[in-house]
């Protein structure tokens, strides 16, 4: 098949036929002389770049010796093997063979024309050029490297220049790229693009086009410069770095700070070198250069890879560049450059991490400081400044001195942060939100989420001693000012200090009680929630023993709080922590307050907010969990508007509520014990009978909550469950089968891709919690078998076949565990049910289980197949024993696909041990082979002995997979299996 050629073919052809360009402009064309398949030499690429350039210019062609580009055909190149990754881009057609052909011809309108589409066009337009262009890239790599090379060094329009400059980057982009390009250009394609960047970056003056260059050159570069592959960059760099030019310079630093860790030491020139190139850079006065601050941001980055990338040993020889560095990084704040540095500061709290002591100096924390002190700055670049003071902070660990150079500071850092948290607006929406969705409050600023955060850290990491002293000294005045904000953040950052270093708070305990008591009664709502929030976690700190010490004064103001109906966040925050006094609590305080306690979160439950609601049953069941012994006097209560409650939901059709109270009731119930409980969990479950009417939906989010509860009050009333049986088997068999038809096309278990087994291609994504489910729902099966024994018979003909394919679910263990487990507890229910020849027809239920033994063991058998866990292995070896005595019979073919599958698990576990069986010391393994003996016993006793054994000698005489595997399989025959088929009485 002959296809149109790639440049570099057209290339061959075209440069036997070029002989000379007159004086006049007239090219001199003589295409017979075409030599194309030769090998191509430097000066044959030069000679055709002037031809194209001369095109560019205005030239003209002598039109009696012109060759139409488009009539020269050659065998193309075999195709890439990267050919595949863009057939999906856009879903574009194949091009047009006449439109491909005008876009890699000689003639360059039609590609500039396909290039300025890509830079004024949106919408279909502009996909149809992308198309357009990387179907190009897919079958013409280096025409379009070259045309973009072309364009980038001849194209009047800098808008042209900057989209070409911007493909190239991409195009040279490795990491996830489908359309990376380099590996597929001709190796000529290749040195010309490579010398061609570095001149394109010489003689470019707009900013936006060379912001892509040098882009292309850092990405080109990370590959190139560690096989050495690229020396003419590095000989660049420091060409540059000295150049008079500011834009030069710039690029040769930028480029530099970011492949200074791709250079081998060996080619960088002496480290005092490099520092007075960086030093001369940073501190550049001449005002004469346009651009000096481009250059000094650009010297800065450069710095800091360079301190960067230098071993331990040789950074003291870069400590001038400390002072110009961190100058230069305050006069690109004060210069509108922010965006470069937040780039810088984030640059630098990583290298503080990893060399601290380096940083030591007293300047760099004044200066972060004086940029966070900053109102008019960026909150984004103040955040920074304070993240670097924290980043020194946490280093304390490691060098104490870091620590030392920041005590000095200390209360003025704290006064940011105090500041900073008074960032916050008053919003509607916090006062029905749930703590839980803090983070989503459309009200707090970015300044007041990260200071939270650095209270947190500062906290961590300079301790009480340090901290505490300067935090009561600061405090007052905010607690005490008109505005609710500086109130609000005093108790946040309280919080962060009983968060980060719970132990200083001892000695000032009662002090703090108070504080949080008085603030329960702060007129602003906010400033209540914060009092509330932080002494929920003040009550779980162990150190401080709170709750023992001050329940006098801190419950009976939570009870009051807990009584602020008119905002459910409030309420909630109280709740909360109420449930910590109640956890960190002993009951003999507890019980003073028991019945107060329990009225108030009857209350709050009857009120009917969902939010609050949650939070009050949560208590509860906390309460019950606690007081076992007390809660007995107070069951009847309790349980009576439980009962209320519940009779309520269910009218209301409140399905969510309805779980919830259901949850309550059971862990209650419980707690108290069958006695107490027996009669009351048959009154509730009576009640759900109603749901007949209205049966669990599969996508109901309620559905998996209730069916577990369901299984505790089974676990409650035992064989009494029955009864509901009906009421609960549908929605579990379809709990269990839901999405059972889904196909796993990827093992990354966090982001699992399911396409439906039907569906035409529909895809869905879903992550551990589909699977969770399945494992759940098999647990339960599992419960209700062990749980009823042999009244568990009815339901055993729909719920094997549909643990069934769970055996073999290979992504997740636990379902294929749970599976396992529930088969095994369904078998030796329907063996009791057998040996106690049930009510019904006892031959119709014996033939009942056979049918189904015979339908499992072929199933137990494949996956054993496929099953590598030992542990599953074993379990499935019990069902399968199960099975075999339940079969009674077994037939010649089951018999020779149970002992082949035996000898596999056996020659597995050979391989697994590399040892000789006698002296295998895994335990799983040894009680494999105790469990396939004790298989082979059953087996020998419902099936033909002389069968058994004949086939079992065939299959080891026949086993050649491992050495010794023969050997070791009969001499466990000898030690183990011949006291299973031949010594059984």
């Amino acid at each position: 098949m002959r296809e149109e050629v790639d440049q570099t073919k057209v290339i061959f052809a075209l440069l036997a036929g070029i002989r000379r360009i007159g004086e006049n402009g007239i090219l001199d064309f003589q295409p017979n002389s075409t030599r194309a398949g030769r090998v191509l030499e430097r000066d044959d690429f030069a000679v055709f770049f002037r031809f194209l350039r001369w095109m560019q210019i205005g030239g003209s062609v002598s039109s009696d010796r012109m060759v139409q580009p488009n009539t020269l055909a050659v065998e193309d190149a075999d195709p890439s093997p990267s050919h595949s990754r863009f057939s999906h881009h856009l879903h574009h057609q194949s091009m047009d063979p006449k439109l491909r052909k005008q876009l890699v011809g000689l003639d360059p309108i039609p590609f500039t024309d396909l290039i300025s589409t890509l830079t004024t066009s949106t919408g279909s337009a502009r996909s149809h050029a992308e198309s357009l262009f990387y179907s190009l890239c897919q079958t013409n790599p280096n025409s379009v490297s070259i045309k973009l090379l072309l364009l980038l060094q001849f194209s009047s329009r800098s808008d042209i220049r900057a989209e070409a400059a911007s493909l190239l980057r991409n195009l040279l982009t490795r990491a996830s790229n489908p359309y990376y390009l380099w590996p597929r250009l001709h190796p000529l394609t290749q040195c010309h693009l490579k010398e061609d960047l570095l001149t394109a970056l010489r003689n470019e003056h707009k900013r936006s086009v060379l912001g892509h260059l040098r882009g292309g050159v850092v990405e080109l570069g990370s590959d190139l410069l560690p096989h050495d592959s690229w020396p003419e960059l590095i000989f660049f760099m420091f060409e540059a770095m000295v150049s008079s030019s500011p834009r030069v310079q710039e690029s040769g630093l930028l480029i530099f700070s970011y492949l200074a860790e791709c250079i081998e030491t060996s080619s960088l020139p002496p480290l005092t070198t490099l520092r007075s190139i960086l030093i001369l850079a940073l501190t550049d006065t001449n005002s004469s250069t346009g651009g000096e601050l481009d250059v000094k941001i650009a010297a800065l980055l450069a710095s800091i890879s360079l301190i960067h990338c230098t071993p331990s040993k040789d950074r003291e020889t870069l400590q001038d560049l400390l002072p110009p560095l961190v100058f230069v990084l305050v006069e690109a704040c004060t210069d509108n450059r922010e965006e470069d540095a937040k780039e810088a500061a984030r640059m630098l709290a990583v290298l503080i991490e990893i060399e601290p002591i380096f940083f030591c100096w007293p300047e760099l924390v004044d200066t972060m400081l004086k940029i966070a002190e900053f109102d008019e700055l960026e909150e984004e670049l103040r955040c920074e400044a304070v993240n670097l003071v924290v980043t020194i902070a946490k280093t304390g660990e490691k060098e104490p001195v870091m620590v030392e150079q920041l005590v000095p500071f200390l209360g003025r850092f704290l006064a940011i942060l105090l500041q900073m948290l008074s960032d916050i607006e008053d919003d509607e929406a916090w006062y029905t939100a749930h703590p839980d969705d803090e983070d989503k409050d459309t009200d707090e600023m970015h300044n007041f989420k990260f200071s939270k955060e650095s209270s947190y850290a500062i906290s961590a990491a300079l301790g009480g001693a340090l901290l505490v002293p300067v935090v009561i000294e600061l405090l007052p005045a905010y607690l005490e000012n008109a505005d609710w904000k500086k109130r609000h953040a005093a108790l946040i950052f309280l919080k962060g200090i009983a968060e980060g270093c719970s132990e200083a708070l001892k000695d000032n305990l009662e002090q703090f009680v108070n504080t949080m008591v008085n603030s329960f009664n702060d007129i602003h709502l906010r400033v209540r929630g914060a009092a509330l929030n932080v002494t929920c976690e003040l009550l779980v700190v162990p150190e401080t023993h709170v709750a023992s010490k001050y329940h006098d004064r801190i419950f009976p103001a939570l009870l009051h709080s807990m009584n602020t109906y008119d905002c459910p966040r409030v309420q909630v925050e109280a709740t909360r922590a109420a449930w910590n006094f109640i956890c960190s609590c002993n009951k003999d305080v507890l019980k003073i307050y028991l019945q107060d306690l329990l009225g108030q979160l009857h209350m709050m439950i009857l009120a009917g907010n969902t939010v609050v609601q949650d939070e009050a049953l949560l208590a509860l069941e906390s309460l019950a969990y606690l007081l076992e012994d007390t809660l007995e006097s107070y069951y009847e209560y309790v349980m009576r508007w439980l009962k209320a409650l519940l009779r309520d939901a269910i009218h209301n059709a409140d399905r969510m509520l309805c779980a919830k109270l259901l949850q309550c009731i059971s862990i209650v119930g419980a707690v108290l014990g069958k006695s107490h409980f027996r009669n009351d969990a048959q009154e509730v479950m009576e009640e759900l009978m109603s749901f007949r009417a209205a049966p669990l939906e599969e996508d109901d989010p309620v559905t998996g909550y209730m069916l577990q509860l369901w299984m505790k009050l089974l676990k409650c009333l035992g064989r009494d469950f029955l009864p509901f049986m009906d009421l609960v088997m549908p929605p579990l068999f379809q709990y269990a089968q839901s999405e059972s038809d889904l196909i796993i096309s990827s093992t990354n278990m966090d982001n699992i891709e399911v396409k439906m087994a039907e569906g035409a291609g529909e895809k869905l994504r879903t992550k551990f919690r589909l699977l969770d489910e399945k494992a759940s729902a098999c647990d339960m099966l599992c419960c209700y078998a062990d749980e009823l024994k042999e009244d568990f018979f009815p339901w055993i003909d729909k719920a094997a076949p549909l643990l069934l394919p769970f055996l073999k679910f290979n992504f997740h263990k636990e379902v294929r565990k749970t599976a396992i487990s529930a088969m095994s507890k369904i078998l030796y229910s329907a063996k009791l049910a057998v040996e106690k020849q049930m009510p019904d027809d006892p031959e119709e239920q014996c033939l009942k289980v056979k049918q189904l033994c015979s339908r499992l063991i072929p199933s137990i058998i494949e996956a054993l197949r496929e099953e590598h866990d030992t542990e599953l292995c074993g379990e499935m070896l019990g069902c399968l024993t199960d099975c075999i005595q339940l079969l009674e019979e077994l037939g010649e073919d089951q018999v020779i696909g149970i002992v082949k599958e035996l000898k596999n698990l056996i020659v597995r576990s050979i391989f697994r041990t590399g040892k000789e069986l006698r002296d295998v010391n895994y335990m799983q393994d040894a009680l494999l082979l105790n469990q396939i003996a004790e298989c082979l016993v059953m087996l020998s006793l419902e099936s033909s002995r002389d069968l058994l054994f004949a086939s079992w000698v065939k299959e080891t005489k026949a086993e050649k997979t491992i050495p010794r595997a023969r050997e070791q399989l009969q001499e466990f025959t000898f030690r183990q299996i011949r006291r299973a088929i031949m010594c059984v009485p």
